[in-house]
């Protein structure tokens, strides 16, 4: 379905089933937007235990930082 097809439709909905498509569409933008950061998160700690005790290692006091970063973001959601 081309995307103008699926908006004519939506504006001939009643007002209140058009909401209900925002709130369905809002819904999705969440849902990739964790899929993301769970896709983010893996690629980061797959390198982090790739090249763990090698060169490219992060510092501890840095590794410290990133972790509180991400807690304070997880306790923020």
């Amino acid at each position: 379905m081309e995307q103008q097809e699926l908006i004519e439709k939506i504006k001939r909905l009643p007002q209140d089933r058009v909401a209900e498509v925002e709130d369905f569409v809002e819904s999705l933008e969440r849902r990739e937007r964790s899929l993301n950061r769970l896709d983010l998160h893996q690629a980061l700690s797959n390198y982090a235990i790739q090249h763990a005790g090698t060169a490219v290692d992060l510092d501890s006091d840095l590794e410290a930082a990133k972790i509180d970063h991400l807690l304070q973001q997880d306790s923020e959601q």
